[in-house]
């Protein structure tokens, strides 16, 4: 028995050396152990909760989209309120763009002029044309596109052949149009505006049916396809880099005024630079005309795109872009909380985040760095 004792003594018996040794193997075995149990507690259920920003996300959807479910009713543009343009179903977003319409003194004179709201869509439009109730009337404003009191196109006035691209504001007056009229005619033409037919005068605001019907058999457009070679032609003599041109640079191509200028830079902020020269084609009321005759006037400079960091980038950033919907967004964070660091933006794609269409379009504006 004494010799088991001694062997059991001697046995555990370490010198300092070996305490030493186990007293760090013994710190780093609780070390490992905790790290486990807290990894453990950190991945547990861990969930992103997207509550506020879908919440967000849908006012914001409901804010564009019309009900065109409601019941319709005869209605003045002009004078409606605002509860009574939502109740025929227009969006809350269409109701502020008539009503800021309204703000700049501006009427509508016939149906056709709803759609000159920015905000309005052709679907709205379609949907409630045939409940827009115009009175026929005067107004007495001093405004310039309204009808001035006692004031019409019935006077006295000289009939002669015309081309409203090139008649000057005399000429205009002496047809019958009113001063204003006829500034509008000018300031529709200074913006780009082309009249290529004689049903084209009917653009124009306030001009009253009669007048429209005495005066477009005298429209006689001149040249038309000369002038459109002639513009075209001055336009490819400028080499200017669509992405770093001011509005002003803009303007000095025939067709672009302050109004288109402004919508091409407003949309390469969004964007974050352009790419193609067809992304031309997605700016607000491009026409086809106006993109055939200034797209070969511009160079595109790829080096300064503004890219989206799909790593630091907040969920609003993301779906600011105009290419990038919630669906997008969502498929884009969640991937990033779950990976924890997108290693590549090709991932999106390899590890079907998003569809291979989204990738392909949204890929030149973000990144990984």
């Amino acid at each position: 028995m004494n010799k088991f004792r001694v062997f059991i003594k001697e046995y555990f018996n370490f010198s300092k050396r070996e305490r030493n040794g186990i007293l760090v193997l013994i710190i780093i075995l609780i070390l490992l152990i905790s790290a486990r149990f807290v990894v453990n507690n950190i991945h547990k259920n861990k969930r992103v909760d997207f509550t506020e920003f879908e919440a967000e996300i849908d006012e914001f959807i409901a804010y564009q989209t019309p009900d065109l479910s409601k019941e319709r009713f005869l209605f003045d543009p002009n004078t409606a309120s605002s509860e009574e343009l939502l109740s025929l179903g227009l969006s809350p977003k269409s109701v502020n763009g008539i009503l800021e319409y309204r703000e700049k003194d501006w009427k509508f004179y016939k149906p056709e002029d709803l759609m000159r709201v920015r905000d309005i869509t052709e679907e709205e439009y379609e949907y409630l044309k045939d409940y827009i109730n115009i009175p026929k009337k005067t107004y007495s404003s001093d405004y310039k596109y309204q009808y001035p009191e006692n004031s019409s196109n019935e006077d006295n006035h000289e009939l002669f052949y015309f081309d409203p691209n090139t008649a000057t504001k005399d000429e205009l007056e002496k047809l019958g149009f009113l001063s204003w009229q006829a500034d509008n005619i000018i300031k529709y033409r200074d913006k780009g505006g082309y009249f290529s037919r004689s049903d084209d005068i009917e653009k124009i605001y306030g001009l009253d049916d009669d007048f429209i019907a005495e005066i477009k058999p005298w429209i006689q457009i001149e040249n038309q396809e000369n002038t459109k070679e002639i513009n075209e032609s001055s336009n490819s003599d400028f080499n200017i880099d669509l992405n770093s041109a001011s509005a002003e640079d803009l303007q000095k191509l025939n067709g672009i005024g302050p109004s288109y200028s402004k919508l091409i830079v407003d949309y390469r902020t969004k964007l974050g630079g352009y790419i193609n020269i067809n992304q031309l084609m997605e700016v607000y009321c491009m026409t086809d005309e106006l993109f055939n005759s200034i797209k070969d006037s511009f160079i595109i400079d790829k080096t300064n795109i503004k890219k989206i960091d799909i790593n630091k980038a907040e969920y609003k950033e993301i779906i600011s872009h105009p290419y990038i919907d919630k669906e997008t967004t969502i498929g884009i964070v969640n991937y990033r909380e779950f990976k924890g660091t997108i290693g590549s933006v090709d991932e999106l794609k390899s590890q079907k985040v998003i569809s291979e269409d989204t990738f392909n379009k949204i890929l030149p504006y973000i990144k990984t760095e």
